[in-house]
């Protein structure tokens, strides 16, 4: 939908409603991507922000190992094998953000009981702090896994590995089948031989082995897949940034395919209703009402897409920041605000740059979306508050902050272009600021409602705020004061408190960061 083209045809607004509803909408996953991206960045740090404990190991710490010139590969090799055990956590713990698991897996090198270097056990499951029975994990790179199964099921030589056969022995991807392979292979060749020699009369020998033979069919089920190949550990290892980089751009594609399936519901229900709408007005044919809702559905999943995966990397960034407000903002939809300014912004630019429309409303277009997103950022918070499903509420509380703030903001430019050039149209733009104005309390209604039954102790605070809003006396300062307040209830910190702290800072050279 264009606005307005250059011969001066007035249409619909443009799309920019839906497509800010629709990058609003995937803020949640925008967090889920942007706490599984985390995963991959501690894992090269070996620092959980979050509750600042130090990791025995990390990527980084791992690809400074010391090298020998003369074996070299022989000490990369080795030193990779660490590599994989960090990276392989990191993989299963973005896994389970991603799908709302709350077990999470951590190298027994970072679990108080099992110390350090323990001869068993290299990685574990915890399931609120605590260890799941029966998920201790020995992972094992080496170049010939079927000499490393038989050492575990012989328990001979001088380095015993019998150790292993309690534990899940976790191989490199590209191992594990072979490994069942000659773990059944063995299996069978020793219950042959065991019935050879029970035949022969030495029954105390032919039951070893089918002890032996029963060991193996154990071991084969203990088999697991890493996650990690040989090729990944090694390349982690010299490669350490590249591989958290490209583990941070799969994580967040993951996360991005679903937000674009949401987004294009939510965006062909918006297109759908819209171009109905046109149809019924007699603005548009069938065919093409069905053509733009076609495409208003793809461009909306296109668009969720790319605001999921650029919202996750950026909060992901943002929360491990030293400065505390940029780390303070990416617990809030800004990352997520902030893409999709971008995403909206570029296609006014790219219409004005087509010569579809002039300089004077590209200038409007963008004052439009500037006011419309600074009331949809609040209203997609408080409708995830309100409906903590994923999409719905974000989308639902940005469709009517953004819809309510463009109907005002629309009104007042057509009320000062209309003022003595027509009494009637002048009064329509009234009557329309009116109507919107009743939308505004019903929504306040709701709002309240909802406050009173779930969240008692914000009623108060609530009702205050939108008294202040509704003062039309009401000073910029006090105006500020009180957003400043509700953000602070909300878990937001807002960076500037009144209207001096703003114009002072403007007055300096310091760069705005968001």
């Amino acid at each position: 939908m264009d606005k307005k083209n250059k011969k001066g045809n007035k249409k619909l607004i443009p799309d920019a409603a839906q497509d800010i509803s629709v990058a609003l909408s995937t803020n949640f996953l925008v967090d889920v991507g942007a706490r599984a991206n985390d995963e991959f960045i501690k894992g090269y740090t070996g620092v959980d922000s979050n509750t600042g404990q130090i990791f025995n190991r990390s990527l980084k710490k791992i690809s400074q190992g010391k090298l020998n010139s003369d074996y070299a590969a022989q000490n990369i090799k080795q030193q990779a094998g660490f590599s994989a055990e960090v990276l392989a956590t990191s993989r299963d713990n973005a896994k389970a953000i991603r799908d709302g698991s709350n077990i999470r897996v951590s190298r027994s090198e970072d679990v108080a009981q099992y110390g350090k270097n323990h001869n068993v056990v290299d990685r574990v499951k915890l399931q609120n702090g605590k260890i799941i029975a029966g998920t201790e994990t020995q992972m094992k790179f080496v170049g010939n896994p079927n000499e490393l199964l038989d050492k575990i099921i012989s328990g001979k030589g001088k380095n015993d590995l019998s150790r292993y056969q309690d534990v899940i022995l976790e191989l490199p991807t590209e191992q594990v089948e072979a490994a069942k392979m000659h773990c059944a292979e063995r299996s069978r060749e020793l219950n042959k031989q065991a019935k050879a020699i029970e035949a022969n009369g030495d029954k105390q020998l032919a039951k070893e082995f089918r002890e032996n033979a029963n060991k193996y069919d154990k071991l084969a089920k203990k088999c697991k897949d890493s996650g990690v190949s040989t090729e990944d550990s090694i390349f982690a290892r010299i490669h350490p940034k590249i591989t958290v980089a490209k583990e941070m751009i799969k994580s967040s594609h993951l996360v991005s395919i679903d937000a674009a399936k949401g987004g294009a519901i939510i965006g062909g229900s918006i297109s759908l209703f819209s171009n109905t709408f046109s149809v019924l007005q007699g603005k548009k044919e069938i065919k093409d009402a069905v053509k733009d809702t076609v495409v208003g559905t793809v461009k909306s999943g296109v668009s969720a897409y790319g605001s999921t995966l650029s919202g996750s990397l950026l909060k992901a960034g943002m929360q491990r920041s030293t400065n505390k407000i940029i780390s303070t903002a990416s617990k809030t939809s800004l990352p997520t605000l902030a893409v999709a300014i971008c995403l909206s912004a570029g296609t006014s630019i790219k219409r004005y740059v087509t010569g579809d429309i002039e300089a004077d409303d590209l200038a409007e277009e963008l004052g439009e979306q500037a006011v419309g997103m600074l009331s949809s950022s609040m209203m997609a918070a408080l409708g995830q508050i309100a409906i903590p499903i994923p999409f719905v509420g974000a989308a639902i509380g940005g469709m009517v902050g953004y819809t309510i703030s463009t109907i005002f903001y629309q009104a007042a430019l057509d009320a000062s272009r209309q003022v003595g050039i027509s009494r009637a149209n002048y009064q329509r733009v009234q009557a329309l600021c009116e109507a919107a104005h009743i939308e505004v309390l019903k929504e306040q209604q709701k709002l309240n409602k909802f406050m009173a039954t779930e969240f008692a102790e914000f009623e108060i605070e609530t009702k205050q705020l939108f008294k202040i809003i509704d003062n039309h006396d009401s000073d910029p300062n006090t105006f500020a004061s009180a957003i400043n307040h509700y953000a602070q209830l909300l878990g937001a910190q807002l960076e500037f408190k009144s209207m001096a702290e703003f114009e002072s800072f403007m007055l300096t050279d310091k760069p705005l960061i968001l």
